[in-house]
């Protein structure tokens, strides 16, 4: 960034920001559970995992983004998302990320991948009108637990003799943009808006996250 940019992050009027489906509060733990097993494995210390409390399923990473500007966007997205429904996201287990021959990620899988996408594209639609670069990847639906800083990667596979990975479901019910504060201890989280998935008709909707441990 230049010293422009970064003085203008300093001083509030540039924000790093991005959207995101947020992990409920009760699956947050057992996450951060699985991690601390994860780091504990060969090669879990050449990663750098993922705080507890900071997992989310990220839909679009903006960058730096004009403080003014916050309000549009979530305007704009909320405006493209009127009609979305809420729906159940499933996370499966750990695994290399984009690759097992070149990982750069430790993530949990995510499905149902369709209607992540479908929901990632509504919110490159919305953005379209505000000069956002086109992504050059393709979407890939996931949720983070570590970045590596080598190619080394920890074991991901469950031990025979123990329960595998928790399998995590939840209601997606809300998309929410964030900023993010990169600080020496890693980066902090702030919500600045919260654009609701879930209709008047639908919220009496169980949208308590359930837990179950798949065997081997």
């Amino acid at each position: 960034m230049s010293a422009a940019g970064l003085s203008a992050r300093r001083h509030g009027a540039v924000l790093r920001a991005f959207f995101a489906l947020p992990l409920p509060d009760a699956l947050q733990a057992p996450v951060s559970t699985l991690v601390e097993a994860l780091r504990a494995r060969d090669n879990g210390a050449s990663v750098r995992w993922v705080q507890p409390g900071n997992h989310h399923l990220t839909l679009r990473f903006l960058g730096n983004v004009a403080r003014e500007l916050v309000p549009e966007l979530s305007d704009a997205v909320t405006d493209e998302l009127r009609d979305a429904k809420p729906f159940d996201i499933e996370l499966g287990a750990p695994a290399p990320f984009p690759s097992a021959s070149k990982p750069r990620l430790v993530v949990l899988d995510c499905a149902p991948l369709a209607l992540i996408q479908a929901l990632a594209e509504r919110i490159e639609r919305a953005l379209e009108s505000f000069g956002f670069e086109a992504e050059k990847r393709s979407f890939q639906a996931h949720l983070t637990l570590g970045r590596l800083r080598a190619r080394r990667c920890p074991a991901l596979e469950a031990p025979h003799t123990a329960p595998g990975p928790a399998i995590a479901r939840w209601r997606a019910d809300r998309v929410l943009l964030f900023q993010s504060v990169l600080e020496a201890a890693g980066p902090r989280y702030t919500p600045l808006a919260t654009i609701p998935l879930v209709s008047a008709m639908s919220v009496a909707t169980d949208n308590q996250p359930t837990l179950r441990m798949e065997k081997d």
